[in-house]
């Protein structure tokens, strides 16, 4: 089934308007504003597109599913991870018995040769306890990335949270590509008194300005608030 099909009107809209916007971005200008010698890789786009992916001007619009489609999955899920904790204490006594005893000796018939190249010379015990840890590992990674996208909320909600992860997210690719923190030798200059002006200086901001400004036109946010949020995404206003 295509996921689309849970979108609503408005959630497809919002990803066509995306995807028009970023067609507007020079994508090769946007590499040189890094200042990395070489052709700019095809990974780079990929990179952008994704950071970008969830951002829309304005108030938060990051919801894509209704809420009357997202409830049930939510609660799925909710009872998915209670029913594994549940079956993991129960569990637990045994699976310290496999890690002490490591099964030896009480193998299936054709156990090594059904066993996957992955995990050739483990016994049966401990084929399924690496089994069981690389799938709770694959969890994990997940939980990582949703504490680190989603903080726990401090104070009045942002007025558009989504710029401010989405700032994030360019940083990340920023330091991918370049190496450097985003925020390093950053500097404001408003001395020309021009409202609309670049304000925030720096090749981090250099690549902001041209990201934003090339999908949302100029001002859209501007450079006064992407400096500011972009400090507060890195910690360095309150």
């Amino acid at each position: 089934m295509d996921d689309d099909i849970h979108l609503s009107d408005a959630g497809r809209r919002r990803i066509a308007e995306r995807a028009a916007a970023f067609a507007r971005l020079d994508l090769a200008k946007a590499w040189r504003t890094l200042g990395v010698e070489g052709d700019c890789p095809a990974t780079f786009e990929a990179d952008l597109a994704e950071a970008m992916s969830f951002y829309s001007p304005g108030p938060d619009q990051k919801v894509s599913l209704d809420a009357k489609t997202r409830t049930p999955i939510y609660r799925k899920l909710e009872k998915t991870i209670a029913s594994l904790q549940d079956q993991l204490d129960e569990m637990h006594d045994h699976i310290v018995w496999e890690i002490d005893a490591a099964s030896t000796g009480v193998e299936p018939e054709d156990f090594e040769a059904t066993l996957p190249e992955d995990y050739e010379g483990l016994s049966f015990g401990g084929y399924h306890i690496h089994l069981l840890i690389d799938r709770l590992a694959t969890f994990s990674d997940i939980l990582d990335e949703a504490r680190r996208v989603h903080d726990k909320p401090k104070g009045k909600p942002k007025q558009n949270e989504t710029l401010s992860d989405t700032i994030k997210e360019l940083g990340y690719v920023f330091k991918k590509y370049t190496g450097q923190e985003p925020m390093t030798g950053y500097r404001f200059d408003d001395w020309n008194g021009i409202d609309d002006a670049q304000v925030y200086h720096g090749p981090f901001f250099d690549l902001l300005h041209l990201v934003f400004w090339s999908m949302y036109g100029q001002e859209n946010p501007t450079s006064h608030v992407l400096g500011d949020t972009a400090r507060r995404a890195f910690n360095l206003r309150k």
